[in-house]
């Protein structure tokens, strides 16, 4: 894992958060024992910063700094649609003016999963006090609708944010199967999960997906070629490395439901 986590938040208005709303509000997303706290007084900021820093653990370092423009070229349009949030009926990406980008040093004595769980903690919090209407997480491959993020982060569990961690990636070929492609498991130094699905439902597949990703990422390494892998002691699923159909010069490991 890199020695810093980003994401964008996106804004309807160019401004940054109150760093006590902050801190408020990330006690709502993080695990007990989690402490957060600004580097300095809301009396002590100026309403022209464009920066505001915080450290968590009395040791980690965050910075929120406001970029008063739109992510350049698309990029995040772009990424919207490897979002879960993107199924919702009738959802279209919003339109936005500006945006904050969130970082966060890296615990090197903390596990990857622990790492970036603190790390959605922050980000939900700053997108809930903040006029944002989306998500831009670019090593996850996805762009979140900001109400999907907070709602997912509320709940702190492994398998629910690995929705906001990875994108997904959804083919189907004609008279082929369904194909599932995660896009953001290099965060966890971990290999994306390609799984394809005959007959499975798509919901029970992307629940299938989610569960075995949150698995490995607790796991907290891969599973060996040739090994099974299943939600039940009936279910044994081999697992096989390939080429990634996006990426040939990169191994994913597939998994074939019925």
């Amino acid at each position: 894992m890199e020695s810093m986590i980003l994401a964008f938040v996106l804004l309807t208005e160019a401004r940054l958060p109150d760093p006590q709303e902050v801190v408020r509000a990330y006690g709502e997303f993080a695990p007990a024992g989690e402490i957060i706290l600004a580097d300095a007084d809301e009396t002590e900021r100026d309403v022209s910063d464009e920066a505001i820093s915080f450290k968590l653990n009395s040791a980690l370092v965050s910075a929120v700094a406001l970029m008063p423009i739109a992510i350049p070229d698309g990029e995040a349009e772009e990424y919207a649609c490897f979002s879960l949030s993107s199924f919702k009926d009738n959802w279209e990406f919003p339109s936005y003016c500006a945006h904050l980008v969130v970082t966060l040093q890296v615990d090197m004595a903390s596990s990857p999963v622990d790492n970036l769980s603190r790390f959605t903690s922050l980000v939900a919090a700053v997108t809930k006090v903040s006029p944002a209407v989306g998500v831009y997480w670019g090593n996850a491959g996805a762009t979140h609708d900001s109400e999907f993020f907070i709602s997912v982060a509320s709940d702190k569990g492994v398998v629910p944010r690995m929705m906001l961690w990875t994108g997904v990636s959804i083919a189907r070929e004609k008279d082929g199967p369904l194909s599932l492609l995660s896009l953001g498991m290099r965060q966890l130094d971990l290999p994306d999960l390609l799984l394809l699905a005959d007959k499975t439902p798509l919901s029970d597949a992307l629940a299938t997906l989610f569960d075995l990703l949150a698995y490995v990422a607790e796991r907290g390494e891969a599973i060996a070629e040739g090994d099974t892998v299943g939600g039940t002691p009936e279910e044994k699923f081999p697992i096989h490395y390939v080429d990634s159909p996006v990426d040939s010069s990169v191994k994913v490991w597939r998994v074939e439901l019925p």
